[in-house]
């Protein structure tokens, strides 16, 4: 039997077709699995207290009132205010819209979705050799696996924002927006939370000059536009809340593992602990962006922000542990280091790499007595529970700092 020319083409490329799709389907249906199991683990009626506070502020402003005064009609359950800009309340309006057990699932949507994300472009960034289909399969088994991680936990758990934001800043410090628009996320993120803004320090420091004033420009206009649409609001929060880091909670509680918190739980309070904390800030800064630049200025991109990421975390005054969602791409980055290195060399990335897996996998913080002021009991190992992820990064800098002196000193 002859087989026609044509039918022999079409059929040779429906089977290509086939074959190339099916990855692509296949990818899919996790990516879509994934995001079915953040639901039902964080279902629309799960307490997601932060999300909570956003809510609320959102709410005040879509009713006129004051976002950060809403909290004290629900004196029973809610201690805490919003403590973001007046855009961030903007950001959090459609959720707000869609009522509390709605907002809650897209919330977990949305964060699956960022954690896949993080996950792809944190492969792209350690292997930009791979085919697009194995750094998208290997990709989302990183962000899938992030779960297990006791910052994406606290996340999901809060209804927080992390994840939202560490994908904006790695999508676009990794250089995967135009030429043009690198920057706008940065500056987005910054306008949201503030604490993004040592990204834009970490710009100027490694002469991206350009990004930093695109990140400089896109943050102004988040403040412009939380200025128009809630005038007292913003001069409320500029004026005042901006200055009071006691407001988003007790400095030394255990979750705190920013400087601030370490010496306020070793210093059993945060009367007399300015100098200590000032001094740590500037070394920290000092030894974290010294290592940024030069891992920049190696090819080490990734290393770079990741160093940049450590240093803010620290000299903010408040990190909780969600905050520390950084640990997703450190634990891959240094895992992936560990299969490359040799030697010596590979014994202690193994090492770091086991200190930050074992310590974010578990939240170690949390395994140390808190509430009820018992972070001022630590004594022995309980000191290095209790400010485990704080010693994480410390150590993370200044091995950085050594190895990249080395690097380009070769």
């Amino acid at each position: 039997m002859t087989i026609s020319p044509v039918r022999a083409a079409s059929e040779s490329w429906l089977s290509t077709t086939r074959i190339t799709r099916r990855p692509v389907l296949l990818l899919a249906a996790a990516a879509a699995l994934f995001l079915a199991f953040c639901v039902w683990n964080w279902p629309p009626n799960s307490l997601q207290y932060d999300l909570r506070v956003y809510v609320v502020a959102a709410r005040a402003f879509l009713h006129g009132e004051d976002i950060y005064t809403a909290h004290l009609a629900f004196p029973d359950d809610m201690a805490l205010g919003f403590t973001y800009p007046p855009f961030a309340a903007l950001v959090f309006a459609p959720i707000a819209l869609l009522g509390t057990g709605a907002g809650r699932v897209v919330m977990s949507l949305v964060s699956g979705s960022c954690l896949l994300i993080i996950g792809l472009v944190t492969v792209r960034a350690i292997r930009p050799s791979w085919s697009w289909q194995r750094t998208a399969a290997v990709g989302l088994a990183v962000g899938m696996a992030g779960i297990a991680l006791e910052p994406v936990r606290s996340s999901f758990d809060l209804g927080q924002i992390n994840l939202v934001l560490l994908a904006l800043l790695l999508v676009d410090l990794l250089g995967h927006l135009p030429y043009r628009f690198r920057g706008v996320l940065v500056g987005v993120a910054t306008g949201i939370k503030l604490t993004p803004g040592i990204f834009i320090i970490y710009l100027l420091v490694t002469r991206r000059f350009r990004e930093a004033a695109v990140a400089s420009a896109a943050t102004a206009g988040t403040m412009v536009a939380g200025a128009v649409a809630m005038p007292d609001a913003s001069k409320q929060f500029w004026g005042h809340y901006i200055f009071d880091p006691s407001r988003p909670g007790a400095t030394h509680f255990i979750s705190n593992q920013a400087w601030r918190g370490v010496f306020a739980r070793l210093a059993g309070g945060i009367d007399g602990i300015a100098p200590v904390w000032l001094l740590a800030v500037a070394l920290t800064c000092a030894v974290g962006f010294l290592g940024a630049r030069r891992a920049h200025d190696s090819g080490y991109r990734l290393e770079s922000i990741i160093l940049a990421a450590l240093t803010g975390v620290l000299v903010s005054p408040i990190s909780w542990t969600g905050h520390w969602v950084w640990a997703v791409p450190i634990c891959v980055l240094l895992w992936f280091r560990v299969v490359e290195a040799a030697g010596h060399r590979r014994r202690v990335l193994a090492g770091l790499a086991t200190l930050w897996t074992v310590t974010t996998a578990f939240g170690l913080p949390w395994h140390s007595p808190y509430l009820g002021d018992k972070e001022y009991t630590h004594r022995g190992f309980d000191l290095f529970l209790g400010n485990s992820y704080a010693v994480c990064a410390v150590v993370s800098l200044f091995l950085a700092a050594y190895a990249f002196r080395r690097r380009v000193r070769r």
